[in-house]
Protein backbone atom coordinates (compact mmCIF):
# COMPACT_ATOMS: atom_id res chain seq x y z
CA UNK A 1 0.00 0.00 0.00
CA UNK A 2 1.14 3.46 -0.75
CA UNK A 3 -0.51 7.19 0.05
CA UNK A 4 0.40 10.21 -0.92
CA UNK A 5 -0.98 13.88 -2.11
CA UNK A 6 -0.90 13.69 -5.75
CA UNK A 7 0.71 17.18 -5.90
CA UNK A 8 3.73 15.43 -3.72
CA UNK A 9 4.12 12.46 -5.80
CA UNK A 10 4.45 12.99 -10.08
CA UNK A 11 7.82 11.15 -9.99
CA UNK A 12 6.22 8.27 -9.32
CA UNK A 13 4.42 8.00 -12.35
CA UNK A 14 7.30 8.74 -14.75
CA UNK A 15 7.93 4.78 -15.01
CA UNK A 16 6.35 4.37 -17.85
CA UNK A 17 3.82 6.03 -20.55
CA UNK A 18 0.64 4.23 -19.39
CA UNK A 19 1.47 5.87 -15.73
CA UNK A 20 2.54 9.47 -17.30
CA UNK A 21 -1.11 9.53 -18.59
CA UNK A 22 -2.92 7.91 -15.74
CA UNK A 23 -0.89 10.80 -13.89
CA UNK A 24 -2.34 13.55 -15.99
CA UNK A 25 -5.56 12.02 -16.21
CA UNK A 26 -5.67 11.93 -12.16
CA UNK A 27 -4.40 15.71 -11.95
CA UNK A 28 -7.12 16.69 -14.33
CA UNK A 29 -9.99 15.25 -12.19
CA UNK A 30 -8.44 17.23 -9.45
CA UNK A 31 -8.17 21.02 -11.60
CA UNK A 32 -11.40 22.41 -10.83
CA UNK A 33 -10.96 23.89 -14.10
CA UNK A 34 -11.14 20.94 -15.84
CA UNK A 35 -14.02 18.55 -17.67
CA UNK A 36 -13.03 15.87 -16.05
CA UNK A 37 -13.44 17.47 -12.59
CA UNK A 38 -17.07 18.56 -14.09
CA UNK A 39 -17.90 15.22 -14.86
CA UNK A 40 -17.04 13.91 -11.90
CA UNK A 41 -18.50 16.16 -9.55
CA UNK A 42 -21.69 15.57 -11.30
CA UNK A 43 -21.94 12.18 -10.65
CA UNK A 44 -25.11 11.19 -8.12
CA UNK A 45 -24.79 8.58 -5.65
CA UNK A 46 -25.09 5.06 -7.43
CA UNK A 47 -23.64 6.68 -10.98
CA UNK A 48 -20.40 5.48 -12.26
CA UNK A 49 -18.56 6.27 -15.98
CA UNK A 50 -15.52 4.31 -17.51
CA UNK A 51 -12.59 5.52 -19.19
CA UNK A 52 -9.65 3.28 -20.86
CA UNK A 53 -6.23 3.53 -21.62
CA UNK A 54 -3.74 2.34 -23.04
CA UNK A 55 -1.91 -0.81 -21.33
CA UNK A 56 -4.97 -2.22 -20.23
CA UNK A 57 -5.70 0.24 -17.58
CA UNK A 58 -9.12 1.71 -17.02
CA UNK A 59 -10.60 4.32 -15.02
CA UNK A 60 -13.61 3.98 -13.45
CA UNK A 61 -15.35 7.17 -12.18
CA UNK A 62 -18.12 7.03 -9.74
CA UNK A 63 -20.33 8.30 -7.16
CA UNK A 64 -21.49 6.97 -3.76
CA UNK A 65 -22.65 7.59 0.49
CA UNK A 66 -20.35 6.87 2.58
CA UNK A 67 -21.40 3.71 4.84
CA UNK A 68 -21.12 2.43 8.77
CA UNK A 69 -17.90 0.31 9.15
CA UNK A 70 -20.15 -2.78 9.85
CA UNK A 71 -21.05 -2.34 6.22
CA UNK A 72 -17.53 -2.63 4.86
CA UNK A 73 -16.83 -4.80 1.92
CA UNK A 74 -13.31 -6.35 2.68
CA UNK A 75 -11.50 -7.04 -0.77
CA UNK A 76 -8.28 -7.47 -2.97
CA UNK A 77 -7.33 -8.00 -6.81
CA UNK A 78 -5.05 -10.06 -8.33
CA UNK A 79 -3.66 -8.63 -11.66
CA UNK A 80 -5.20 -5.56 -11.01
CA UNK A 81 -3.56 -2.67 -8.61
CA UNK A 82 -6.06 -0.19 -7.35
CA UNK A 83 -5.38 3.80 -7.65
CA UNK A 84 -7.68 5.04 -5.56
CA UNK A 85 -8.46 8.81 -5.26
CA UNK A 86 -11.19 10.86 -4.00
CA UNK A 87 -12.46 14.29 -6.37
CA UNK A 88 -14.87 15.08 -3.78
CA UNK A 89 -16.21 14.28 -0.22
CA UNK A 90 -14.13 12.08 2.26
CA UNK A 91 -13.70 8.43 3.52
CA UNK A 92 -11.98 6.11 5.63
CA UNK A 93 -10.41 2.66 3.87
CA UNK A 94 -9.71 0.22 6.36
CA UNK A 95 -6.54 -1.96 4.97
CA UNK A 96 -4.95 -5.60 6.34
CA UNK A 97 -2.19 -7.39 5.16
CA UNK A 98 -3.89 -10.29 3.36
CA UNK A 99 -1.55 -13.20 5.02
CA UNK A 100 -3.73 -11.87 8.22
CA UNK A 101 -7.45 -12.44 6.53
CA UNK A 102 -9.79 -15.56 5.87
CA UNK A 103 -10.76 -15.56 2.69
CA UNK A 104 -14.81 -15.46 2.66
CA UNK A 105 -14.99 -15.43 -1.10
CA UNK A 106 -12.27 -16.76 -3.35
CA UNK A 107 -11.00 -15.28 -6.62
CA UNK A 108 -13.82 -14.30 -9.44
CA UNK A 109 -11.41 -13.72 -12.08
CA UNK A 110 -13.68 -12.73 -14.28
CA UNK A 111 -14.13 -9.36 -11.68
CA UNK A 112 -10.45 -9.59 -10.09
CA UNK A 113 -12.34 -9.97 -7.34
CA UNK A 114 -11.39 -11.61 -3.64
CA UNK A 115 -13.55 -11.21 -1.10
CA UNK A 116 -12.69 -11.10 2.97
CA UNK A 117 -14.18 -11.48 6.30
CA UNK A 118 -13.07 -8.34 8.31
CA UNK A 119 -9.74 -9.01 10.18
CA UNK A 120 -8.58 -7.98 13.25
CA UNK A 121 -5.79 -7.12 12.46
CA UNK A 122 -6.78 -3.67 10.27
CA UNK A 123 -5.51 -0.09 10.07
CA UNK A 124 -7.11 2.63 8.95
CA UNK A 125 -6.54 5.80 6.66
CA UNK A 126 -8.45 9.03 5.85
CA UNK A 127 -8.94 9.93 1.84
CA UNK A 128 -9.83 13.27 1.20
CA UNK A 129 -9.23 15.13 -2.50
CA UNK A 130 -6.30 15.05 -4.30
CA UNK A 131 -5.26 12.11 -1.68
CA UNK A 132 -3.89 8.72 -3.49
CA UNK A 133 -4.47 5.59 -2.21
CA UNK A 134 -2.48 2.73 -4.33
CA UNK A 135 -3.35 -0.89 -3.27
CA UNK A 136 -1.36 -3.58 -4.36
CA UNK A 137 -2.90 -7.60 -4.43
CA UNK A 138 -1.05 -7.85 -0.65
CA UNK A 139 -3.69 -5.28 0.38
CA UNK A 140 -7.00 -6.40 1.61
CA UNK A 141 -9.07 -2.82 1.61
CA UNK A 142 -12.69 -1.91 2.10
CA UNK A 143 -13.50 1.73 1.31
CA UNK A 144 -16.38 4.07 1.57
CA UNK A 145 -16.69 4.24 5.23
CA UNK A 146 -18.15 7.33 6.75
CA UNK A 147 -16.02 9.30 9.09
CA UNK A 148 -18.74 10.70 11.16
CA UNK A 149 -21.94 10.94 9.09
CA UNK A 150 -22.91 9.71 5.68
CA UNK A 151 -21.66 11.76 2.70
CA UNK A 152 -21.35 12.06 -1.29
CA UNK A 153 -18.19 11.08 -2.46
CA UNK A 154 -17.27 11.09 -5.61
CA UNK A 155 -14.41 9.73 -7.10
CA UNK A 156 -11.88 7.95 -9.06
CA UNK A 157 -10.69 4.43 -9.16
CA UNK A 158 -8.00 3.73 -11.76
CA UNK A 159 -7.30 -0.04 -12.20
CA UNK A 160 -3.80 -0.70 -13.81
CA UNK A 161 -1.84 -3.90 -14.62
CA UNK A 162 0.45 -4.91 -11.81
CA UNK A 163 3.20 -5.50 -14.34
CA UNK A 164 3.01 -1.75 -14.82
CA UNK A 165 3.54 -0.98 -11.32
CA UNK A 166 6.85 -1.21 -9.23
CA UNK A 167 6.23 0.25 -5.97
CA UNK A 168 10.49 0.48 -4.93
CA UNK A 169 11.41 1.31 -1.66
Amino acid sequence: MFVGYLPDIISKFKKNEVLTKVFGYLWEAIDEESEVFARISNLKAGETFEIYFDGGAKAIEQAYLTKTPQEAFYESHQAMVDFQMLINGKEIFFVSPHSLCEIKTPLDSTKDLIEYHKSPYTSSILLFRGNLAVFESIDVHAGGISVNTSELVQKVVVKIPKELIKLNF
